[in-house]
């Protein structure tokens, strides 16, 4: 082998060795097992209503089709596990405001949680990567793993308490989320400009009294029948 072929070959071999070393580098770095959750994290702090800003997804959703005003209410449970309230907009549906119940799940790791979503039997993790509890939260989880640890198939949020967040927060929030290996550019924007708390409340109260009507003239028409049946 002539010598500028020699040169050629000991290159490619440095280049594969490189690539393998760099490859196996960001294959660790991306194992979930890896990943941090919130530190000395605090159930109790993390509780109440927060606001969705964006969500990971790795398919397209039209604008149209996006959820609106969406929201997660943390309520703990006399278990310990707690509730979540799921509430918003959907504009696909003849339904404009929803709320929707799940259940979150408490592990033995503070911050890693199980969460079976709309109580249908399904746990799936989920884990508060970050937040400081008063401004943002990033939440991630990954329903399927391949077999070097790195996840095939991840969620990811990041939660507002209010329905804005600034920017120096949100880039604290993507900060985080390259962490996890997520494209930036897969996160879909949710749009919080009319809360569905209130419509939901008026919508609970007037099923009430609906009931409640109901169940008035149930009676009446009984008492109505009773009273002909007596002699």
């Amino acid at each position: 082998m002539s010598t500028p072929s020699r040169r050629h070959a000991e290159c490619l071999t440095v280049l594969a060795i490189s690539f393998q070393v760099f490859s196996g580098v960001g294959s660790q770095g991306c194992r979930v097992d890896s990943f941090p959750v919130q530190g000395h994290f605090d159930t109790d702090k993390y509780l109440g209503k927060w606001y969705e800003m964006k969500w990971y997804s790795e398919v397209y959703f039209d604008e149209s089709e996006l959820f609106q005003d969406y929201t997660h209410e943390y309520i703990r449970k006399k278990g310990g596990n707690l509730t979540v309230l799921h509430t918003g907009r959907d504009p696909i549906s003849l339904v404009e405001c929803f709320q929707r119940q799940s259940t979150l799940y408490l592990t033995e790791t503070p911050g890693k949680f199980m969460i079976d979503e709309k109580n249908q039997g399904n746990l799936s993790d989920i884990w508060v990567i970050r937040t400081d509890y008063s401004n943002y939260s990033v939440a991630y989880g990954c329903t399927t793993q391949q077999q070097d640890g790195t996840c095939l198939k991840a969620r990811a949020w990041v939660f507002s308490r209010k329905p804005t967040l600034a920017d120096d927060l949100l880039q604290e929030a993507d900060d985080q989320l390259e962490k996890l290996c997520l494209n930036l550019t897969s996160f879909l924007v949710t749009r919080q400009t009319n809360d569905c708390t209130d419509d939901i409340k008026r919508s609970m109260a007037e099923r009430t009294h609906l009931t409640i009507y109901i169940m008035c003239f149930t009676i009446l028409v009984f008492l109505l029948q009773l009273t002909l049946l007596l002699p």
